[in-house]
């Protein structure tokens, strides 16, 4: 994966409003591919783990996390999407994530 299209994912997924915080991981092994705002590389092994419970046959779900709720989202080329929000902000997941 291009760490130029990481940077720039991230920094645009910041910029919505009610975000606070975005992880990319690699869904097989658990690694931090980006983090930006609340996520943190730290986070990425424990989220990896409470997907494979969390996620539905679509490959979206979602889990709290600390003070957030984080709403997950299996992308392409194992990749797991996992997008902070305050957990009093429960709006559904945008269509561009």
């Amino acid at each position: 994966m291009d760490s130029s299209a990481v940077t720039k994912w991230l920094d645009t997924v910041m910029e919505t409003s009610n975000i606070t915080g975005a992880l990319l991981i690699d869904s097989s092994s658990g690694l931090c591919l980006g983090a930006r705002g609340k996520a943190s590389e730290e986070d990425a092994a424990y989220i990896s783990v409470a997907a494979k419970s969390a996620l539905d046959k679509t490959g979206v779900g979602a889990l709290a996390y600390k003070d957030s709720k984080v709403l997950l989202k299996k992308g392409g080329q194992g990749v797991l999407i996992a997008i902070y929000k305050e957990k009093d902000t429960l709006e559904e997941m945008p269509d561009e994530l």
